[in-house]
Parts: structure tokens; sequence; C-alpha cells
């Protein structure tokens, strides 16, 4: 079964994790001791505190102590006039052409700190920051790859997703564990928080979390009018990237191997119906295998969603659990400065080994349509209500909301570890710290993106040719029971 790497080497995940809804709802209800601070009114940026803001970036970044970090910076960057806010967003791994909240003047009105952290956490897939990561000329022009697709800027965003639409987010919203990977699909059955394909890939989740903890750092250290409401902003940005990885499905690659075993069974028996794709067209494992699993990502965190929003019997030991931390996470903090990535780190280390369950109490949960790859296909945003396809009994569900109300519950105190850390790192840190911590992650990242530019091979469309084996051998098999048929009847009749 070694062919379920190449089944995957072309997987587009979905990419939203918590629905938009849930990050702010976990964000509000993470700092229920902590009304007043809340309740604080916040002034808002002028276009002229986002520039101050880049300014001081800039500034920073060019007097760094590290004399690498620096040199590197400043050749590329060589003045403060060349560092636009589009510099500043493709710096940042951003879509440079997308309006983005903290970088530009979106949303910028006075708001207390509750609201705008709550509305700050749902941010980063508002406004599209992490889509559409093409590679573009010094005239802002999407450049094209050999066959004239585009290019990307990352090739190894696409080991998440596809390089547009909604799944082109995929790579900044999933983490995975930091230990070695593997495609083989023996660790697939066993470990799936330790497969991936390929055993290279990584997702940004956790780097982007520090890096917006940096941000906020950032501004909140400088003298801007509007600091508080530039750190709150970031700060929630951050904490869309730790929610994403308490979402246990949002921390494994795939999910489990059952899927693709059924890809695989249900390819073969479309390739018998159509004879091979005479009569009817063909499906690939990668389309089966891949529908299996969008199928029952969003149909699970929609049919979760739906009962907390709805405040529902079944979750209110979930919501009702916000306020109380989750021990092993607590403890599995490491110190030091880098704090956003460690805590969002630590989540997923803890979240991974759940995810493969998750998946496997929604298969069991679902209709059949949705576990036929030639199926129904989910789709929330469509009108698909995922009481429709509910299925299961009272014991699968009751666990389901169990585990899904555990990451809720770990994501929450995930956010009061983050606060917590943040307000010392605030008081005692220099204010260099974060820029040349921001500058050690992301100068050798692009470094890496154009090395992993220069050797990319843009990929066809996943066409399905006629499998002239299965006419083939229908034609054989007709063949042996025509000629069996006239042997009979030479023979005649037997006697008695």
């Amino acid at each position: 079964m070694r062919r379920l790497a190449v089944l995957l080497c072309a997987l587009s995940l979905p990419a939203s994790a918590y629905n938009e809804a849930i990050h702010a709802l976990v964000t509000r209800r993470a700092f229920p001791d902590r009304g007043a601070w809340l309740a604080e009114e916040l002034a808002p940026p002028s276009p002229a505190d986002l520039d101050a803001l880049r300014a001081l970036f800039y500034r920073t970044a060019a007097q760094v102590p590290d004399a690498a970090l620096r040199a590197k910076f400043l050749a590329r960057w060589p003045s403060q006039d060349a560092f636009t806010a589009w510099e500043f967003k493709q710096l940042f791994m951003l879509d440079p052409a997308a309006a983005v909240h903290g970088f530009d003047l979106v949303d910028a009105r006075r708001m207390s700190r509750g609201d705008l952290l709550a509305q700050a956490s749902r941010w980063p897939d508002d406004d599209e920051r992490n889509r559409h990561r093409y590679f573009r000329g010094p005239d802002r022009s999407i450049v094209s790859a050999r066959d004239g697709s585009p290019l990307p800027y990352d090739p190894a965003t696409l080991d998440f997703g596809s390089l547009t639409g909604t799944t082109s987010q995929g790579h900044a919203h999933y983490g995975l564990v930091t230990g070695p990977l593997s495609d083989d699909p023996a660790v697939l059955k066993q470990e799936p928080w330790r497969f991936a394909v390929p055993p290279t890939a990584h997702a940004w989740g956790a780097e982007l979390a520090q890096l917006y903890t940096d941000l906020a750092l950032l501004a909140a250290g400088s003298d801007l009018p509007s600091r508080d409401w530039l750190a709150a902003c970031f700060a929630g940005a951050a904490f869309h990237h730790i929610e994403d990885v308490g979402n246990q499905i949002h921390t494994v690659q795939v999910g489990i191997y059952d899927f693709f075993r059924d890809a695989w069974l249900q390819s073969k028996m479309r390739d018998l119906r159509t004879l091979g794709g005479v009569l009817g067209e063909r499906r690939s494992l990668r389309q089966i295998g891949v529908r299996l699993i969008a199928n029952h990502h969003l149909f699970s965190e929609d049919l979760f969603a739906k009962r907390v929003l709805a405040g529902a019997p079944e979750v209110r030991a979930a919501l009702d659990g916000l306020d109380r931390d989750d021990a092993r996470l607590a403890g599995a903090i490491p110190a030091g400065p880098e704090f956003g990535r460690a805590i969002a780190q630590a989540t997923i280390d803890l979240s991974s080994r759940e995810g493969g369950e998750v998946y496997r109490l929604a298969y069991r949960l679902t209709a059949p349509t949705l576990r036929d790859g030639l199926g129904h296909e989910y789709d929330g945003s469509k009108g698909d209500d995922p009481d429709d396809y509910l299925r299961g009994d009272a014991g699968t569900l009751a666990a389901f909301y169990e585990l899904e109300g555990r990451g809720l519950r770990r994501a929450a105190t995930a956010l009061r570890l983050w606060q917590s850390r943040f307000e010392v790192s605030h008081r005692e840190e220099p204010a260099q710290a974060s820029v040349q911590r921001s500058l050690a992650l992301l100068l050798p990242y692009h470094d890496a993106a154009a090395s992993r530019r220069a050797t990319y091979q843009p990929t066809g469309p996943d066409q399905q040719h006629i499998a002239l084996g299965y006419p083939a051998a229908a034609l054989a098999l007709a063949c042996l029971v025509a000629g069996m048929a006239f042997r009979r009847r030479r023979i005649g009749p037997p006697r008695d």
C-alpha cells in the first residue's frame, strides 16, 4: 500500500479549523476573572500609526545585535522607504495583496479589549491573509511556472492545500509534531500524528503564533497612541493559531488509515462497474480519499460548532469547563522567550494524539453518502446541515462531544498561559528581542522558500485514462464464455 503516498502527494485539506464564531467564543470565555481589563476601551490606529509601527520595526531590525541578521535584512531592504506595507506583509509570510488587520487600515474602530480580542481571533480567516501565496515579480504581477501556471511563493505550502481558494491557507492553520515524520502506511495505522506526505511536510501554525506574539510585544512597547489596540489585534491573531491546533484534526495531516483503505476499495469497485472507464468516468484513489477526509473534517467541525453555539446540553460540560485549566498542557510549557511558539507546539503535541480518534468517531457518525467517496460532497457553506447526515449510536456521539470539548478546554487554557507570559515579557524583555526573534525565523524561511522555488516542478491535473485491463479482461471473459457455449453446442447434449 505504498501507493497511499502517491495518493496523498496532491492532498488539499480543509483549511479552517474552528468555525470563526467558535474562535471568538473561546477567546471571550478564556478570561472570566478579568472583566475590567476586557471592558477597557482601546483607541484604534490611524494610517500614521500603521506607518509608524512599520517604521519602528524597520529601525529596530536595522539595529539588532545579531550582525548577520542585520546585514541580511538591510541587503533586502536597504532603506525605510523600500519597506512598504506590501513588503512588511510579505516578510511575515502573508499574501501581500490582501488587506490585513494590523498591517492595513481595516476595521480600525474603537472597541473594548474583549471585543477586539474576539474579533481579532477570527480575522486571520476573515481577511484571507494566508491564501493565494503566489510568487510575484518586482512589478507585483504573478510570476508563471514553466508550464504557465502561477508559481507558488513557497512550494512547501502545497503540502497542505492548493495554491488558490480556501485550502491555500492550510499550511498556516495546521500544526504537526516536531519529531520524525513518515509516509509509511504502517505509521498511519499506528501513529497517525507522525504520518505526512512528504515526510518533510511542515505546517506553520506554531511559528505564526510566535510571529504575532512578537508583533504584539513590539506594539505594546511602543509610544503609539493606538499601541494597546495594535497589541490586542496581534494578540488575537496569535490566539487564532493557538486555537486552531486545539482542534485535534488540525494536528494530523491525514487522519486515519480507514479513509484510504476504503478509498482504494471504492476506486476498484468503480473501475469494475465502468469497465475501467469505458462505461463511465473513473475516480482515482486521491479523488475519493480527499472526498472522504474533507467530508468528515467539515462535518465534525460543523456538528460541534452547531451544538456549542446553541449551548446544547450535549456540550454543556465543555462550555462550563472553559474556565478550568488543562493541567497537562499547563505543565508542558517550557520556560523561554519563544512562549507563543512553545504554547502552540505543546498544544499540538497533546492534540495530535487525539486527532485520529476524532476522525474515527466522525466516520462512525455519518450517513453512508458521506462515507462514499463518490457520494455527497459535504459543504456547510453551501447549506449542508450536519444533522441531516448524523447517524450512529448515543455512546459514539457522547465520546465525540467529550473529545471535542477537551480540545476546546485546552485552547482556552493555552490563551490564559499566553496572556500570563506576555505580560511578564512586556515588562522585562528588551525592545529589540522580539524583532530579532522574528528575523531569525523569517529570513532563513525566505531563503529556503527561494531554494524550493528553484526546483519546483508543477503537477498536472489528476487525469484518469481508460484502464484497458478491465475491458480486456471483460472481453476475454466474454470470449471464454462464448467459446464454452459454442463447444457445448458442437458436442451436443449429454447422452443417457
